[in-house]
């Protein structure tokens, strides 16, 4: 079994602990610790984000574990995961779930987070339909692809320090959503 690291073991610690105080989808305090497949994926985004590093792309070398903010993508998640389907026409009873879930989110990322980058869904387009944009995969290609679209998505994504990524299931298939932000102290 591979040794831990110090920052790994802070990292992953963290995260469940924050993860902790977070609510589940429709549940009001049921906890939502990431799951082995986030941390997963955490590590296959990480290995491509050092590459970013290396090449002078990102600022951070590392993006750290933190589900502080996945109230900006769960919401996403719950709804996809009731209507057990992807592509979806958003109705008003999933736009109190989208707003529920970001309401959800800490003071201090309200208060003094930037969030920097989301890869979620496509659309809406004219007709409200939106769809879940990445079936779950930490293949390489794959990853490359979903990074380089974080980076892509906001100008200040280069600067990002954590990452909190949500793992919808619908149909029996597993998609991958993630955010990544940075907190601004005062």
């Amino acid at each position: 079994m591979k040794e831990m690291n110090r920052r790994e073991f802070l990292t992953l610690t963290g995260a469940a602990v924050v993860a902790l105080s977070l609510a589940g989808c429709g549940a009001p305090s049921a906890p939502a610790a990431p799951t082995g497949k986030e941390a997963k994926l955490a590590a296959a985004i990480n290995r491509v984000w050092k590459e970013k590093f290396d090449a002078g792309e990102v600022v951070n070398e590392q993006l750290t574990l933190n589900q502080d903010a996945v109230g900006l993508i769960r919401g996403y998640g719950c709804v996809f995961e009731n209507a057990n389907r992807t592509p979806h026409k958003l109705t008003d009873d999933d736009r109190v779930i989208l707003s529920d879930e970001t309401g959800k989110l800490p003071e201090e990322v309200i208060k003094y987070g930037e969030a920097a980058g989301m890869v979620c869904v496509t659309g809406p387009d004219t007709n409200d339909i939106v769809a879940l944009e990445y079936e779950y995969s930490c293949e390489d290609t794959v990853v490359r692809d979903f990074v380089d679209k974080l980076l892509t998505r906001d100008s200040k994504s280069a600067n990002a320090e954590f990452i909190s990524i949500c793992c919808p299931v619908v149909q029996n298939k597993t998609y991958m959503t993630a955010v990544v932000f940075r907190i601004n102290k005062p």
